[in-house]
């Protein structure tokens, strides 16, 4: 019971999703939610230049979890981050008039400075180690009692001989 229970929370994992929409008026409104159909209020929203690297805005998504920024004059990535293993990251949409050429030159072609979206594949949360301890004692004892069910079929074959 207690195994069904364990496996079957971890089913219910979530991931960030960000909607990113153009307002066509030189603002954008970024939404955060889970897969899950949750909100994502308080989650961390920034606007990373791509020509140097800075931060161009940053602030936590309200209640509604959705904000209106202006579109930065240069190149840009946004990033959603909602905490460990729930980060996503987007290339951002150009202004009506274009990036300024002068930054697009700019723009950085290695992006090692910049937010990179997180990945769950190869962390470890709680639920994994508890299932996989619980694997391992089950194994453990589907051992045991097959050893003493064949030792008692073997002695049961020896009292007939």
């Amino acid at each position: 019971m207690l195994l069904t229970i364990l496996f079957c929370s971890s089913l219910f994992g979530h991931s960030l999703l960000m909607n990113v929409m153009d307002n066509e008026d030189n603002t954008i409104t970024i939404a955060g939610e889970f897969t899950t159909g949750q909100l994502a209020p308080g989650a961390m929203l920034r606007l990373e230049s791509l020509v140097n690297g800075t931060i161009l805005f940053k602030q936590r998504l309200p209640e509604s979890s959705e904000l209106t920024v202006e579109i930065p004059k240069e190149p840009y990535q946004i990033v959603l981050d909602g905490g460990p293993s729930h980060q996503v990251v987007e290339k951002g949409i150009p202004p009506q008039e274009g990036f300024k050429k002068e930054a697009l030159n700019k723009a950085l072609v290695n992006s090692s400075t910049l937010s990179q979206p997180r990945s769950t594949t190869n962390e470890w949360n709680n639920s994994t180690v508890i299932l996989f301890i619980l694997a391992f004692i089950l194994i453990g004892f589907t051992i045991y009692f097959s050893r003493l069910n064949t030792n008692k079929i073997l002695a049961q074959i020896k009292q007939k001989d």
